[in-house]
């Protein structure tokens, strides 16, 4: 069947047993990455909504966003790990059918995972711009027709990654069918080598294209007149985790042209796969850190400002004795933090200012003087 433009021709097409294992094949390597990007992006999406739900106040349809896209990354993270428990990092023709069937079925959830995730989180970047930008303005317009872009251009792949053949199991089934031409399989479940690479290689590279958008619209902001030191900063780190987010598009999309969205030079997913399957996962998770960055960048670091210098501020307390011309020493103790006290007579005083005492009596009139005046 080689040559015949179906996927299942190419299978052992070509022997590829004698390439060396690459560092991303590896089970540790695979689980190491994706499970600390999840943890890292819960933290930061975490941080996020704790400044604008209960500091701030002031929660947003961005934030909504990044929560759903922080939900279907993590599912996708998920079947990643669940993958390599039934064949990722392997060769194809080294797993049986169960194992083979079982990677097919965690590698669709995680498709269709990312294919909405990857979406969210532009929407949700997009909607953030919008909150800083002033409405009417070029830069706003610009960031309301791209969420409609993006927003069409998910749904759609997203659409196709869901529902890849009818019925959806015959996706995971496909490549053990003796007759495939029954099957109703388009998109990502084509058995055509050229739809099947078109449909990979165009998702890839669109979304590296809209990647590179959503970064270069967060640019204008650091040139604002108006923006402060924090601002500055909070946008510096953004544009930093930003550039991640690309080099993990970039690195995914050449790594599907190399081979061929796993078809050259012999079809074999479960081992050609794991680089741009991990890639793809890394940036949506950093995504959603970059997304989190400039929320709670300023009050936090405002609130640490604020408990160093608790911190290092130290309270002088001195003790002194001064008679006042109503014949009555006092034994004042000036205490910043607490100007209330008594003399020696039990006589409640309040310290208005550094040359005037005020106390109460035990008469209950209110007295005064100066201790400085004779």
């Amino acid at each position: 069947m080689a040559g015949d433009g179906t996927l299942m021709g190419l299978i052992g097409a070509a022997d590829n047993f004698g390439e060396p294992t690459p560092y991303i094949n590896r089970r540790e390597t695979i689980l190491g990455l994706c499970i600390s990007f999840m943890v890292l992006s819960w933290i930061f999406v975490g941080l996020r909504l704790s400044v604008r739900l209960f500091w701030v106040k002031a929660p947003g349809w961005d934030d909504f966003f990044v929560v759903l896209s922080l939900l279907t990354m993590s599912v996708g993270l998920a079947s990643i790990c669940v993958a390599t428990k039934y064949g990722l990092g392997r060769h194809l023709l080294h797993l049986d059918f169960d194992s083979a069937s079982a990677f097919l079925h965690s590698f669709y959830v995680f498709n269709g995972s990312y294919a909405m995730s990857t979406a969210l989180i532009k929407i949700s970047l997009l909607l953030q711009y919008m909150r800083v930008y002033e409405r009417g303005t070029r830069l706003y317009n610009i960031c309301r027709a791209f969420i409609i872009i993006i927003a069409l251009w998910g749904a759609a792949y997203s659409m196709i990654a869901w529902v890849p053949c009818v019925p959806v199991s015959d996706y995971w089934t496909v490549f053990y069918e003796q007759d495939i031409s029954g099957l109703r399989c388009y998109g990502y479940g084509s058995q055509s080598v050229r739809e099947f690479k078109a449909i990979y290689e165009s998702h890839a590279a669109v979304n590296m294209v809209l990647d590179l958008v959503v970064m270069a619209l967060a640019v204008p902001m650091y040139f604002e007149p108006g923006a402060t030191g924090r601002t500055r900063l909070g946008l510096v780190g953004i544009l930093t985790m930003g550039t991640i987010v690309n080099i993990f598009s970039i690195w995914r999309f050449a790594a599907t042209i190399k081979t061929s969205a796993a078809t050259y030079p012999t079809f074999d997913p479960t081992w050609y796969g794991p680089s741009p399957i991990v890639m793809a996962g890394l940036e949506t998770a950093s995504a959603c850190i970059c997304a989190s960055i400039p929320v709670f960048w300023g009050p936090l670091l405002a609130s640490a400002s604020h408990l160093l210098g608790q911190i290092f501020v130290t309270k002088e307390v001195h003790v002194t004795t001064r008679h006042f011309d109503s014949s009555e020493a006092v034994n004042v103790v000036e205490m910043r933090g607490a100007p209330q006290g008594y003399n020696e007579d039990n006589d409640k005083y309040v310290a208005r200012s550094a040359s005037r005492l005020d106390w109460v009596g035990k008469d209950g009139v209110q007295q005064s003087c100066d201790p400085w005046s004779k």
